[in-house]
């Protein structure tokens, strides 16, 4: 089966997105590849009558994906999977749109991105255990500051959300000698290929408790907004650090500010935000180096970032043209993820 690509992307990663395409993908498919932002770029592929594959980005994938599965009452979808060039999917508004998309599979980048924010993790908890902001400081006075560093072996972490992502950087905190749990609503109580300690819900209280680093790596759903909040923080350690590579809206930001400015806990590293580009105006700015490490959204971000996903995508598309459906990397309509 041939589809017309459908591309949903910003003109930054367009030549990306057709030039990893026209290497892999046999030449017909890249005959009916149209591209834009809008539901009138693809009026013409809409009327054809020609099966679609849909790649989108971020929330710009919103109208396009509403006016191309408007053909809810249909048997045969003209859509026959969507693919969203990133691993979160709370951009696309999901539960607005149950009717349009019930019967159209969706997949996601989900892993693309799992090695280089556990690094960014693994960099966070070091920022904290080895004080650059000081070591900067003073080699900018001359000064000699000989100071005692916080061995990482042995501290305990608690990963809230341990999937693909969650997995990754359990398993390279556990590749440090520190003691690991993830926190999946899957849990039980076993011991995973990494070493890691996985468990369920009922278990977060006291991990949380008893944790050097508490790492968010949530999705962002109804159920995950301001999840980590003053009650959370309160429960922390005075000397723990909070680190959040999963989504903006799952912190209470001014609760993490009140956190970190009252000594309730020591540190957080911030990836994500509720408002991003992150405000000016936000007390986030002013928080001091020792007690905040943030980054602008871009812990994930690589040379190879565009064409890691987009080779997904052209791996599920060949699935879907030599038989028709695949199974690989998809979200879950109902939970979000």
């Amino acid at each position: 089966m041939s589809l017309t690509i459908c591309a949903c992307v910003s003109s930054a990663n367009l030549a990306v997105v057709k030039s990893v395409l026209g290497e892999l993908l046999a030449a017909p498919a890249m005959n009916t590849f149209v591209h834009g932002t809008t539901p009138d770029a693809f009026a013409s592929a809409k009327s054809s009558g020609h099966p679609i594959a849909l790649l989108v980005e971020g929330g710009m994938g919103v109208d396009v994906i509403k006016d191309l599965c408007d053909d809810h009452d249909k048997k045969e979808r003209r859509v026959k999977f969507i693919y969203s060039l990133s691993a979160g999917v709370d951009s696309y508004r999901l539960p607005d749109f149950t009717k349009q998309l019930h019967g159209v599979p969706m997949h996601n980048a989900q892993g693309c991105y799992s090695n280089i924010l556990a690094e960014h993790v693994v960099f966070s908890m070091l920022y904290f255990n080895r004080s650059p902001w000081r070591i900067v400081e003073s080699k900018r006075e001359k000064k000699w500051d000989r100071f005692n560093m916080i061995e990482a072996r042995g501290e305990k972490v608690v990963i809230i959300g341990y999937g693909d992502i969650g997995q990754k950087c359990g398993q390279k905190a556990a590749a440090l000698g520190m003691k690991v749990t993830g926190i999946r609503r899957s849990g039980g109580n076993t011991v995973d290929e990494h070493g890691v300690t996985v468990r369920g819900n009922d278990a977060l209280d006291e991990a949380i408790r008893e944790a050097d680093f508490v790492v968010g790596v949530l999705p962002g759903t109804s159920h995950t907004k301001h999840f980590f909040n003053k009650d959370v923080f309160a429960k922390m350690k005075p000397s723990a650090v909070f680190i959040n590579i999963g989504r903006g809206q799952t912190q209470c930001e001014e609760d993490i500010v009140g956190a970190l400015n009252n000594g309730v806990i020591r540190g957080a590293a911030l990836d994500v935000f509720e408002t991003e580009p992150l405000p000016k105006e936000s007390p986030l700015w002013t928080v001091p180096d020792d007690k905040l490490l943030l980054t602008s959204h871009c812990a994930d971000f690589t040379d190879r970032l565009m064409e890691l996903t987009v080779t997904r995508f052209a791996e599920i598309y060949k699935d879907y043209a030599t038989s028709g459906r695949s199974d690989a990397y998809t979200v879950h309509l109902e939970k979000g993820y």
